[in-house]
């Protein structure tokens, strides 16, 4: 505690000599202004600051010095921050680090609640737009709707074609999926208009969207959406919901002895890393006793504190079951990120993995905690983890074994979806589809059509959290 407490103050040192230091000479004798007192987002400007340079990964690359009184707001002061650590092309490393102000993360991946509609959207083609997931016990749940379903229409505006919502940079959709309140003409697949009015609230996440077991050949092939890793341990270190839900789950697999396992990661923005930590041991092969899972890298300062001993130890394997699988199939798009990437990267190494998908996965190997300044949470990047390889630089995501486009008009756990009829095909046969018959090109667009909604969907794909987060506040707050 001390050596944190030197270390803030001479930063804050720093801070104070940088801004008084920066006054002109002039010969002239300068106006007598009103003073000023500092507000609350002045010290929250300067916090943000100091507080970022202690825990941030790329501490290296930041100044010693900082003008926060230059910027407007706490947010400017963190995104003139994130633009220091730059890779060999001249990009930032750090597209992460941001302020919680309304503790949004903490609700939803520690606690597992959400406030909002419960439902998003995707393009099948450059005109068509469709409801891509319904979170289950939601509000758009609640009113019927399903995935699968045409979007008509949303608060009147039924010209919701990809090129009218570049015009104005997806602000209109961003805006009423954001919204209080949203109104949507809607066509059910027998085609069948609705109008649905819905109204944003809370309610309890549910990450498992669907699962089932299919036949393929002469295998037991397993399947199950994962769609947000909400903690399976709350801040007393108990058992959460998810756990119970997880463990159930794998237990109906093991009784079946399915022989390989689909996991559904297409839209799985991350969430807590104990439950990534959880499921990979889950659905690891038992040979990997208690072998190194992954470790991390913290900056000088924080391994010095001894962080990396008593708040980011060395992860190694505790398999809890004897589920034993041949290959595990992850399904992906680029909004497949954070936790979902660790889990992906922490089993490569012990089991054969192949990812189907439309892209590449997001890229983001950093994690972040919160640490609470004025009942602000910021989340600036102050971790990576390597796999028992010793890899974790994949900031441009994990590139997929087989392009498979998201079949929007079919429900998750469909055998016919085109992402999840690759992984059936493969383990019947050894071998993804042929080309001239790949059901990723059936009933879609070719060309610049495909490549457009492809675009905008990697667009919407970005919207919304996607994070790796540590919620070890005892141990955090400790040090």
């Amino acid at each position: 505690m001390k050596q944190f407490t030197v270390k803030l103050l001479v930063l804050g040192l720093l801070t104070l000599q940088f801004l008084t230091g920066c006054q002109r000479d002039s010969i002239m004798p300068e106006l007598e202004r009103p003073s000023r007192g500092d507000t609350n987002e002045d010290l929250l400007k300067d916090s943000v600051y100091i507080y970022t340079y202690f825990f941030y990964l790329w501490q290296d690359e930041l100044p010693d010095q900082f003008p926060t009184r230059n910027y407007n707001s706490a947010d400017a002061v963190l995104e003139a921050l994130k633009g220091y650590a730059r890779n060999d092309k001249g990009d930032p490393y750090d597209r992460f680090s941001f302020l919680d102000r309304t503790g949004t993360v903490d609700a939803e991946v520690q606690q597992g609640l959400s406030g909002s509609f419960g439902f998003d959207v995707r393009y099948q083609n450059d005109t068509d737009l469709y409801v891509k997931k319904v979170d289950l016990q939601s509000p758009a749940y609640t009113a019927g709707i399903r995935r699968g379903w045409k979007v008509l229409a949303i608060n009147g505006n039924g010209n919701l074609s990809l090129a009218s919502m570049e015009q104005d940079n997806y602000a209109f959709l961003y805006g009423a999926l954001d919204g209080t309140v949203i109104d949507l003409k809607l066509q059910k697949p027998d085609g069948e208009s609705v109008t649905v009015s819905l109204r944003r609230q809370s309610y309890r996440i549910q990450p498992i969207l669907a699962h089932r077991i299919y036949t393929a050949g002469t295998k037991k092939v397993g399947y199950f959406a994962f769609d947000i890793f909400v903690s399976t341990l709350d801040f007393n270190n108990a058992s959460t919901y998810v756990k119970t839900q997880l463990d159930q789950l794998m237990s109906q697999f093991e009784a079946a002895g399915i022989d390989e396992l689909i996991v559904d990661l297409r839209y799985n923005g991350g969430g807590a890393v104990v439950t990534a930590d959880y499921l990979a041991n889950l659905l690891a092969p038992p040979a990997v006793g208690n072998g190194l899972m992954y470790s991390y890298k913290l900056n000088d300062e924080l391994v010095k504190g001894g962080w990396q001993k008593d708040v980011f130890p060395t992860q190694y394997f505790d398999k809890p079951n004897g589920l034993q699988l041949d290959r595990i199939y992850f399904l992906v798009t680029e909004g497949t990120a954070s936790a979902s990437e660790l889990l992906i990267n922490t089993l490569e190494p012990h089991i054969d993995v192949k990812l189907i998908g439309e892209n590449r996965t997001y890229g983001k190997p950093v994690g972040n905690f919160a640490w609470d300044i004025m009942n602000v949470d910021l989340y600036a990047v102050s971790f990576q983890t390597f796999n028992s390889e010793g890899y974790g630089d994949y900031f441009s995501g994990f590139p997929v074994d087989r392009v498979a486009y998201d079949d929007l008009t079919r429900d998750f756990g469909d055998p016919k979806e085109a992402m999840i009829a690759e992984a059936l095909h493969y383990a019947e046969t050894g071998n993804f589809t042929a080309t001239a018959r790949n059901l990723q090109l059936n009933n879609r667009q070719i060309g610049g059509g495909m490549a457009s909604r492809s675009n905008l969907n990697q667009v919407l794909d970005r919207h919304g959290n996607k994070g790796m987060y540590r919620f070890d506040r005892k141990a955090i707050q400790h040090k």
